[in-house]
């Protein structure tokens, strides 16, 4: 959620496209796309993500686990 967001902020205070975005960090437009869509969950939603801490040297929750919170599953 956290890189979510900031990604968001330098999408928007640059005035980029998400194509622009994602070369300047050498990853997919797709991708970008994928972590931008975590900002339309629910408030709670992303708060219960939040607590997971950003944690980049362990995945701590998977793709598939974030689409059944999205879900209510």
């Amino acid at each position: 959620m956290i890189y979510a967001k900031e990604l968001n902020d330098e999408l928007v205070g640059d005035s980029l496209t998400r194509k622009q975005l994602a070369e300047r960090y050498g990853i997919s437009s797709d991708r970008v796309t994928q972590w931008l869509c975590l900002l339309k969950l629910p408030e709670e939603t992303q708060k219960q993500i939040e607590t997971l801490g950003d944690n980049w040297e362990k995945q701590l929750v998977t793709e598939r686990e974030l689409r059944n919170l999205r879900r209510g599953e």
